[in-house]
């Protein structure tokens, strides 16, 4: 045997666990029609914001004052902007810009002018309607989207007994997203559809963008690359998860 083979190992075939990196192209989010397809296209990023903020303020008394635009719990105060609030009354949403009877100041209804906006440049229907009946749980859903569009920090949903006013938050003091820590996109997913009906295979194919991999597709199967390392979701037919793994 030769020197090189002593000292490197057979050199002729390449390793099995090599990454073929050519498999994988960046992919862009399809353009949205439908506030279903919001919902799916920000679940995975949203609900990933939203527990490094419960990670800060879980457990902590809360209180809201409209009058300076600040949501507190303790010692933490975070600037808000009102999107809209659902009555649990008879589980309808109405927007802060459609809810002139409670006197909102001004300045904390421009997220919700703007995603308005965007409803009405593309036709979706619950961005435009002030007052609509909704199914239970809406309200995160308005959060998911509203926290996605807006490139939020994460949103609150404020119960004040008779229904819950939803929230975004912009501050320096929710921790960001650790883009290295990969791991973290498996946990994640698997409590996402676990609490939102949604197409698991969109979802996550959404998510691993808005965490910048690339990706490789095929029928029942979405890999990711990213750093070198790769998560795999496998789905069946009707675009359910079966499988979640990675190699990291």
């Amino acid at each position: 045997m030769s020197l090189f083979k002593k000292l490197f190992g057979k050199s002729e075939k390449n390793n099995e666990n090599e990454i073929n990196q050519s498999d994988f192209s960046l992919i862009s989010k399809t353009d949205f029609k439908t506030f279903k397809d919001l919902v799916e296209q920000n679940a995975g990023l949203s609900f990933e914001k939203q527990q490094n903020f419960n990670d800060l303020t879980g457990g902590l008394a809360w209180n809201i004052d409209l009058n300076t635009a600040t949501l507190s719990f303790g010692n933490l105060d975070f600037p808000i902007e009102v999107i809209g609030s659902l009555s649990f009354n008879d589980y309808s949403w109405m927007w802060g810009w459609a809810n002139t009877k409670s006197g909102i100041p001004e300045n904390l209804l421009n997220s919700s002018l703007n995603i308005k906006k965007i409803g009405e440049e593309r036709q979706i229907e619950e961005f435009t309607k002030g007052h609509f009946s909704v199914e239970e749980g809406f309200e995160h859903k308005m959060g998911i989207v509203a926290s996605g569009l807006l490139n939020t920090d994460a949103y609150f949903c404020a119960n004040y007994g008779q229904g819950t006013m939803v929230l975004t938050l912009k501050s320096d003091k929710i921790p960001k997203i650790d883009e290295n820590k990969l791991e973290k996109v498996l946990t994640t997913f698997r409590q996402v559809i676990s609490g939102i009906d949604l197409n698991h295979k969109e979802a996550f194919k959404n998510y691993l963008i808005d965490r910048s991999f690339v990706l490789k597709i095929s029928d029942n199967k979405i890999e990711g690359l990213k750093n070198n390392k790769i998560l795999i979701g496998e789905f069946d037919q009707l675009n359910r998860l079966t499988a979640l793994n990675g190699k990291i």
